[in-house]
């Protein structure tokens, strides 16, 4: 790659690096792509300021600190800071002057981009401390060591690394939100019952009853701490042990309804459309050697 694209004006400190990529037409349709990944060390206050921008960015503060705006917000940044953005949104980030920052970013889209964002910022702040930080840094840093070169194996490891980036973002936020939230024994309690009852019938009255909470509370926080509701949940468990019998046991759909909890073969029929677009004797048919 042309060195002119890898440097930084003279406000950057030499050590600066900056790569631009055009992904193939495959990586578009089929990857995570890189749109741009760099680093940099400010000698003085830097501002950036974008949106409309089909992109999504990642951006970690190795050193210094500054400000990200975004939303309507301000957000202080500092060590180990962390920002996760929809480029479509207008942004502003600055440095400060008195301790200009170190970063290392990634700009991407392709694949699910927008589910992963939409998910994380459902469940998070763009801008905070994730606990896996050093482990982020690695990935970024060999994303950008990656790209230094713009050929297909760059373009696959570079979609491999961004999934390892999106995934460690979501477990930190949502590690974080389950070990904050106030009834996290209560809802691990209420998700071990489900796990040892799911093929019986109950309401959510009798769940009520049984963990002294009110019910629409119970809905709620349930849902709230596991991306869940309690009925998907337990559909889900039901389905699983039906996938199995219909897999590796003889019995009749009736039966494997009743053993599942779904009380007949309609039922199950119609839970298994809905979850796997076929029914459950059409699921079977195509596991059966």
């Amino acid at each position: 790659m042309d060195d002119y694209f890898d440097r930084f004006p003279d406000s950057y400190v030499e050590s600066s690096r900056r790569r631009i990529q055009t992904p193939s037409a495959f990586a578009r349709s089929a990857f995570f792509y890189v749109q741009e990944t760099g680093y940099l060390k400010l000698r003085e206050s830097h501002v950036a300021r974008r949106k409309n921008l089909e992109s999504y960015l990642v951006v970690l503060v190795l050193s210094g600190s500054g400000i990200l705006m975004y939303g309507q917000k301000t957000y202080e940044l500092k060590k180990g800071s962390c920002f996760f953005i929809d480029c479509m949104v207008p942004y502003y980030h600055q440095s400060s002057s008195a301790d200009p920052w170190e970063l290392v970013w990634v700009h991407f889209n392709g694949c699910t981009s927008e589910e992963y964002y939409r998910y994380f910022s459902s469940n998070s702040l763009p801008a905070f401390s994730p606990p896996s930080f050093p482990e982020l840094r690695e990935k970024l840093e060999s994303l950008l060591d990656v790209n230094s070169v713009s050929d297909f194996q760059a373009e696959i490891t570079s979609s491999r690394l961004i999934v390892d980036i999106l995934s460690i973002l979501l477990q930190d936020i949502t590690g974080s939100k389950e070990k904050k939230h106030p009834d996290r024994l209560k809802m691990a309690e209420v998700r071990k019952y489900l796990d040892e009852h799911y093929t019986e019938k109950f309401s959510l009255d009798d769940l009520s009853e049984q963990f002294f909470i009110s019910k629409y509370h119970l809905s709620r926080e349930f849902h709230q701490y596991y991306s869940v509701t309690l009925g998907q949940y337990v559909i889900s468990r039901r389905l699983t042990r039906a996938k199995k019998l219909l897999r590796f046991s003889d019995c009749t759909l009736e039966e494997i309804a009743r053993s599942c909890g779904f009380y007949d073969a309609s039922y199950l029929n119609r839970q298994f459309r809905k979850s796997e677009g076929i029914s459950a004797s059409e699921f079977r048919r195509k596991w059966i050697n």
